[in-house]
């Protein structure tokens, strides 16, 4: 299907550009036939043809490359990173989280009215993730799918966690602003207001070191306490379900831009 799009694309820019010098072929022998018909030349104001861009916003700190395709139609694409590192507690568990953007995006711009615009596109790569160190401290109890534990003084509660995403995603939003004025003007401004349709983020979650009974005697590996796999991935799912809401991500943006 891929080779047959391209085929079908090579084509139609042959055929144009042949369209092209048949025309331009024509228009030379009717001007040394009719030197009166020849049209005056004299400079004109053409629009941008190509730009590029840096723009900030809730996909991260970026680039962006575009080039006009027709006089209210530009694609472009670029894109993003950011990192961030935080810690939350979450049922007695501390986790240690660094936070990647990391996506790779293409955009087209449907000009409407001036330079407000309708813009689909798509990430399609999309590394946004979430990893983390979990840790309970030694002699202190956690919870894992509604049953209580105690985290072991000589070999306390450690493990990894990470959120992943769907690795590509459709993006759908509106905009202001144009990359590549039609006015003639080089630096721009413009703002993106969408959505990513990222999917429901999924979470996972290991650990290792030992649990105890309440008054801290009788520890054991914590994958050996009889229930205690179940409720880790009773874990999994509570965190996974709680985080649904995020499958729509909101995206917001401003860059600017200089075009040539």
């Amino acid at each position: 299907m891929r080779r047959f799009r391209l085929s079908t694309i090579l084509l139609a820019f042959a055929c144009a550009v042949a369209s092209a010098d048949l025309a331009l072929a024509q228009s030379i022998q009717s001007s040394l036939a009719n030197p009166a018909a020849a049209p005056a030349v004299g400079p004109t104001l053409a629009a941008a043809a190509e730009g590029i861009g840096v723009k900030v916003g809730t996909l991260g700190i970026g680039f962006q490359v575009g080039t006009a395709l027709a006089s209210r139609v530009n694609v472009r694409g670029g894109a993003n990173f950011f990192s961030y590192s935080d810690t939350l507690a979450e049922d007695g568990v501390n986790y240690a989280g660094t936070l990647k953007l990391r996506s790779v995006e293409a955009k087209l711009d449907l000009f409407i009215v001036g330079g407000f615009r309708f813009t689909p596109g798509f990430l399609l790569y999309n590394d946004n993730n979430i990893s983390a160190t979990a840790s309970v401290p030694g002699g202190q109890s956690f919870s894992l799918g509604g049953t209580r534990y105690f985290s072991s003084v000589a070999s306390p509660i450690t493990g990894t966690a990470a959120l992943t995403l769907n690795r590509t995603a459709p993006t759908l939003g509106i905009g202001f602003g144009n990359l590549l004025p039609r006015s003639g003007r080089h630096f721009s401004v413009s703002t993106d207001l969408g959505v990513v349709f990222q999917g429901s983020p999924q979470f996972a979650l290991g650990l290792s070191g030992s649990s105890c009974a309440p008054n801290f005697t009788g520890c054991v590996p914590i994958n050996a306490v009889t229930g205690a796999s179940a409720n880790i991935l009773a874990e999994q799912t509570k965190i996974s379900d709680d985080l649904k809401q995020f499958k729509y991500y909101p995206e917001f943006s401003v860059m600017f831009g200089w075009s040539f």
